[in-house]
């Protein structure tokens, strides 16, 4: 019989490392260890899942020396290639 398994990043991996050490295919390395937990039957009714852990995003400050009014205006392009036209300049002029 034929299935599909989604398993995560991390237990894909694994499974892949171990069937490669043991030299065996995926195949068998899935079914030999659901046979084996299967098997088991002094194991307990629930297993508590690890809870995840977060990772908050990081913060960026940012200090830029840009009016109020040009924030607001819609100006800030026209800074942007205010400064890469003066870059241009310069270069020009080199």
């Amino acid at each position: 019989m034929r299935t599909t398994l989604d398993f995560p990043g991390e237990l894909f991996v694994h499974l892949k490392t171990r069937a490669a050490i043991d030299g065996v295919t995926l195949r068998e390395t899935v079914i030999g260890l659901l046979e084996k937990g299967l098997a088991v039957t002094d194991a307990p009714a629930a297993v508590a899942a690890e809870p995840k852990k977060y990772y908050p995003p990081p913060m960026i400050s940012w200090e830029l020396d840009i009016p109020l009014e040009a924030q607001k205006s819609g100006k800030l392009w026209d800074l942007v290639y205010a400064d890469d036209d003066a870059k241009a300049i310069a270069l020009a002029q080199k």
